[in-house]
């Protein structure tokens, strides 16, 4: 009777240990579905922000925007409705992100959510743009905005035969997402892009 409740107790034991392994197998996969709901709203924002820069980059105007005073197009100057910054912000030592977009938001930024804004994972995209500039107007090198990352090679090693790169100058976006998720989860994701 005694070896019997010794190997009851040994049984239970092994069985609360399994279902707690399995409450915790469950969890992890909880979150990482989570975690790529979070990505992929994230990615459709990106695109977004993308979409909107390409449909802005070298015009002087453009229907929604200011018109910039220090430059000849719409993107030499902040346009804060559309959450684009033409100067960089970034975090100082020991500043989070989410600080950051905090400071930027009640500076006047809006972020802008897409539409619908929420997907079917209960995900809220919204992106801030950032131009990778140290001051506003026009691209150039003068503002610290307009170098390729190709003319900063000046190796003279290439096949022989071979066309040298291109050294048309880009312009660098840093695009933010903040994803506002289910349960109060809130992630960001940042691109870089070169136009």
């Amino acid at each position: 009777m005694v070896i019997a409740l010794v190997a009851l107790v040994i049984m239970t034991l092994a069985a609360l240990g399994l279902m707690r392994t399995v409450s915790t197998s469950a969890t992890i996969a909880g979150n990482l579905a989570f975690e790529q709901a979070a990505a992929t709203s994230a990615d459709r924002a990106v695109e977004a922000a993308i979409a909107w820069l390409e449909n802005s980059t070298g015009k002087a105007s453009v229907s929604g925007l200011g018109t910039c005073s220090t430059g000849t197009t719409v993107l030499a100057c902040d346009q804060k409705a559309a959450g684009y910054a033409a100067v960089r912000t970034d975090p100082a030592s020991g500043q989070t992100w989410t600080t950051v977009w905090s400071n930027l938001v009640a500076a006047g930024y809006t972020a802008v959510t897409l539409s619908p804004a929420q997907d079917s994972a209960g995900n809220t995209p919204a992106y801030l743009i950032q131009r990778m500039c140290s001051a506003a107007g026009d691209a150039s090198s003068t503002n610290g905005c307009s170098a390729s990352p190709l003319a900063l090679d000046t190796s003279s090693s290439r096949k022989a035969g071979s066309l040298a790169p291109p050294t048309n100058a880009q312009v660098y976006y840093r695009i933010t997402v903040r994803v506002a998720g289910p349960r109060n989860t809130v992630s960001f994701i940042q691109a870089m892009v070169a136009l």
